[in-house]
């Protein structure tokens, strides 16, 4: 509150001075000039106080609104994120397996046909080469949903942001 009131000088030089002209007008022989002073710097800082509570609990309001309809979309959007992570998750898996387990068993294979290690080893390239290229493909797309979700979601949340900025101007 010290802070909204020190940004608040001229507004607070303001009204002390007004609150000051007027107790003294209004109240000529009750208090002296210097208690008029006093009386009205008390007033002031007492009228940002309650002013800047307002501001900060209204502001407070809004973000807590914001916060809720964002629980609320991520709550909507539940399905499509778990789909998106498993399906994540089942391409990352896939991609261990093949190498730790499928081109051991198709290197083994090709060795015990005593190919050429020339052609073995061209082959297993292109293996390496296309699948990779196929998860790789597949995670792209996977990527481009997670995308879309959570675009998605922050297009709602600015929307929000949006409607309550604009009920906090018009009030």
């Amino acid at each position: 509150m010290a802070n909204i009131i020190k940004t608040s000088d001229g507004l607070k030089e303001l009204l002390e001075n007004y609150i000051s002209s007027e107790l003294a007008t209004n109240y000529p022989d009750t208090t002296s000039s210097e208690s008029n002073t006093n009386l009205a710097k008390n007033i002031t800082i007492k009228l940002l106080e309650m002013s800047s509570n307002a501001l900060l609990r209204e502001r407070l309001e809004i973000l807590h609104e914001y916060e809720k309809h964002y629980l609320d979309l991520m709550k909507d959007y539940k399905e499509e994120i778990k789909f998106a992570a498993a399906l994540q998750e089942d391409i990352r898996k896939e991609r261990a397996k093949f190498f730790s387990e499928t081109l051991k068993e198709v290197s083994s294979t090709l060795k015990s046909t005593e190919a050429d290690k020339d052609v073995i080893k061209e082959w297993t390239r292109d293996l390496v080469s296309s699948y990779t290229k196929s998860l790789d493909a597949t995670s792209k797309l996977a990527n481009e949903q997670v995308q879309e979700i959570f675009t998605s979601i922050q297009e709602e949340s600015k929307d929000t942001i949006k409607r309550a900025t604009k009920t906090e101007n018009i009030e």
